[in-house]
């Protein structure tokens, strides 16, 4: 077609030229059967009919390969007899199928010009007939190509360079049923042309509905720029379950919800494959730990007292402090009118010290002030103690509410109590008798080992209760804030003007600026001496009726001597038991209750390369357990004070926490339950001490029976995390986890954490989570 054969007058013609001429015209049609009408392999005709039970009529076809035409011009039948099943019930497809080939046709006779040998000798040219193929046909040769039998039988895979016609289906009986490959049939072009005049008609009334539609989605996106966006609801839905959370609004029922893990009110620690430890954020568990009581080396240091009762007290002497001993009369301090009081005891305040590569700041700490998390059981419980915040009315608290320091900063941590004494671990007491009270205004911080008291007769028998207790800011005695309680017997009694001893377990802090009272509850006939109530302006003799309302007397306070201690050294080190963890140390972990006076201090070192050095936070990334392989570290502590106020520490109420930690970690939370029914869920954490090239976190979504079945996430984002400065975080990322389920969705699931590090010395923490839902 784009090549032909010429001829000049009087020129010569070869076999070359008829070649072409027979070749040429063959070649273009084929490629242009091949560019604009079929390409690949196909087929047209060959219509297949059953003409008996196990033999079929196929019509005349062409089949068509990559532009070449290959045709049947005669009608043919075919026997399927040797395909007919023989196991009862089974079938097998046998599928025509067809393939090109070229052939020699058409053989005829030509005369042809030849030399012949002639009989007198010599050749002569003559017409000779021969026989030959006078043409090349392209036949389509068609085959029966089985599958194999079976009861549900399956259409076999046909043989490189054929093309499927027709699937012919047999049973025991024959033929069931021939179905053309109408996929491979070469399509008309009459056809496509009316095809295209009904997808033509079609789509220009789709332009019209386009049109329309344009228009609808022009005001659409009006209305969705008017309105918010859906980043913008997620957004209020991680605020609005922040605020839940601090308000302590159930999660249960919202489609949303957050977690800050100071506790583990929602986590499912008591899961099997729970592996994490919630200390301010979602932390790694420990791989090796160990936890005992703070103990002195020596506990029969002579420069020390009370270590039998379990303190680290500096040896003092008793001397007087307050004194009110200018006699005016007598008084009974025992009566007619008796009483039961309840008291609570409270006991000296806890402090907590962490040092490690551990403990890396979080920023949920900030979150114990919330109100809606407990501190005291968060940061101070040893083990499994009962250890909370008692519940007293702001008059209780005298102005002296609980008020938390946190310090936190990296590889250090240190929380405090500003008040002495604490009600974290409430024990109650009872005391019975005549109820009356003395009480004074401390002015300077001391420490009191006992009071004194005016006795000037007694009945046999007779016993008086003192406890020492705090005052309210209108000056009454508050039961319910007591610091100590004695009881003394008639026989320990003496006359006045001696002075009958009531001594204290061990010394008691009295804090400056604070009122306090003494409680006496009598049984039997007691008298005391009192003074004139000019004499003593500082406090007021009380007494009362029902246990519950004070009634002051100005005219009269009671003669007493309230004790101080006075220390003997003001720099005291006091060695302790060494620590040890197989394996070498980590991380140290000191929680001990105590009292600090103001412009004294208290300082844990340990022995280090043959140094002492104090566990304070650290310069840089300076470490005191530097590699981490050394399992034993010399201990003690200092204690600096001056001569009337000194540290003593409660080594009964103390705990020293050394570990080392894991390299992996699985945080499940407990049940989230949603409402209703959603689909997609997103789970938002931010991650303090995050290093991309060590860490590892992933989210799944647990749900279903027993929350059996785990969902990995669809889309994963990493994000900075702007701080409370403005600025990015350096410190911390932000990952956000999709998760799609097909309709209906969940409406209950557990969230769970996989984290790992390389380096156990170099962790990460999850400072809170928040799920919203679309």
């Amino acid at each position: 077609m784009y090549k032909r054969a010429t001829w000049d007058i009087d020129q010569e013609g070869t076999e070359e030229d008829l070649e072409r001429m027979g070749q040429w015209p063959q070649q273009g049609i084929t490629q242009l059967t091949d560019d604009l009408l079929v390409s690949g392999r196909m087929y047209k005709g060959f219509t297949a009919l059953a003409s008996g039970a196990a033999a079929i009529e196929v019509a005349p076809g062409r089949i068509y390969d990559s532009g070449a035409m290959f045709a049947l011009e005669a009608g043919l039948e075919m026997a399927v007899d040797e395909f007919v099943p023989i196991t009862a019930g089974q079938k097998v497809y046998v599928t025509l199928i067809g393939q090109g080939r070229e052939d020699d046709g058409y053989v005829e006779a030509r005369n042809y010009e030849r030399e012949v040998p002639q009989s007198g000798g010599g050749t002569a040219i003559q017409q000779v007939p021969q026989t030959g193929a006078r043409a090349k046909v392209r036949n389509a040769i068609l085959t029966l190509y089985p599958g194999a039998p079976a009861l549900t039988p399956v259409k076999p895979s046909i043989p490189l360079g054929t093309v499927a016609i027709a699937d012919i289906l047999i049973g025991t009986g024959g033929i069931e049923s021939i179905a053309m490959r109408t996929a491979n049939e070469a399509p008309e072009l009459d056809a496509l042309a009316a095809a295209y005049t009904a997808v033509t008609v079609r789509l220009g009334l789709v332009d019209q509905e386009m049109a329309g539609l344009r228009n609808d989605l022009a005001a659409l996106a009006r209305l969705f720029k008017s309105s918010v966006s859906r980043i913008t609801v997620q957004a209020m839905q991680g605020d609005i379950a922040a605020i839940k959370d601090r308000l302590d609004i159930p999660d249960t029922g919202s489609p949303y919800s957050a977690d800050n893990f100071l506790d583990e009110r929602e986590s499912d620690a008591a899961n099997v494959d729970y592996k994490a430890r919630v200390l301010e954020g979602i932390r790694f568990p420990a791989a090796n730990q160990w936890k005992g009581p703070l103990a002195l080396y020596n506990a029969n240091d002579g420069n020390l007292m009370h270590a039998n009762a379990g303190l680290i007290c500096p040896r003092y002497t008793a001397v007087d402090g307050i004194r009110l001993w200018e006699r005016a009369g007598s008084t009974p301090l025992g009566g007619t009118v008796y009483q039961t009081m309840e008291l609570t005891q409270m006991l000296m305040s806890r402090q907590e010290t962490a040092y490690g590569d551990y403990f890396q700041v979080c920023s949920n700490s900030a979150w114990w002030s919330s109100g809606q998390y407990d501190p005291a059981k968060g940061v101070f419980r040893i083990g499994e103690e009962t250890y909370e915040v008692g519940d007293y009315t702001i008059a209780d608290y005298a102005g002296n509410a609980l008020n938390h320091t946190f310090v936190r900063l990296r590889k250090f941590w240190n929380t405090t109590v500003k008040v002495p004494y604490d009600v974290y671990a409430p024990v109650a007491h009872t005391i019975q008798g005549v109820l009356k009270s003395q009480s004074w205004l401390q002015s300077q911080n001391r420490w009191s080992p006992g009071m004194r008291l005016a006795i000037e007769s007694w009945s046999t028998g007779a016993e008086v209760t003192v406890a020492l207790v705090e005052c309210a800011e209108t000056g009454v005695p508050l039961p319910g804030r007591m610091l100590k309680k004695t009881t003394l017997a008639a026989s320990q009694f003496k006359v006045f003007p001696e002075e009958t001893r009531i001594p204290w377990a061990t010394p008691v802090f009295l804090e400056s600026g604070k009122r306090y009272a003494y409680l006496f509850a009598t049984t039997g006939d007691v008298t005391v001496a009192y003074a004139e109530g000019q004499k003593f302006l500082s406090g007021n003799y009380f007494e009362t009726t029902d246990g519950a309302f004070f009634v002051g007397d100005l005219t009269r306070d009671l003669c007493h001597v309230t004790e101080f201690c006075q220390f003997s050294l003001t720099s005291l080190t006091v060695l302790l038991q060494g620590v040890n963890l197989d394996g070498g140390i980590h991380n140290i972990r000191i929680r001990n209750a105590e009292v600090v006076p103001q412009n004294s201090s208290r300082t844990f070192q340990l022995q280090v390369g043959g140094a002492w050095r104090p566990i304070e936070a650290p310069e840089g990334d300076d470490t005191l357990f530097g590699s981490g392989v050394t399992p034993y570290y010399d201990f003690r502590v200092v204690l600096n004070g001056n001569q009337w106020a000194m540290p003593i520490l409660d080594m009964g109420s103390s705990e020293v926490e050394l570990f080392r930690a894991d390299d992996d970690l699985r945080h499940i939370s407990s049940v989230l339950a949603f409402g209703s029914s959603i689909e997609t869920i997103y789970v938002k954490a931010t991650i303090g001490a995050w290093d991309a090239a060590r860490h590892a976190l992933a989210a799944r979504l647990a749900y279903g029976a027993g929350y059996a079945t785990l969902k990995t996430h669809d889309a994963v984002e990493t994000k900075p995390v702007i701080g409370a400065d403005g600025l990015v975080r350096a410190d911390a990322v932000e990952k956000i986890w999709t998760f799609s389920f097909a309709a209906p969705g969940i409406s209950t699931c557990k969230i769970d954490f996989l984290g790992t590090t390389n380096n156990p010395r170099v962790t990460y923490h999850v400072e809170r989570r928040v799920q919203t839902t679309e």
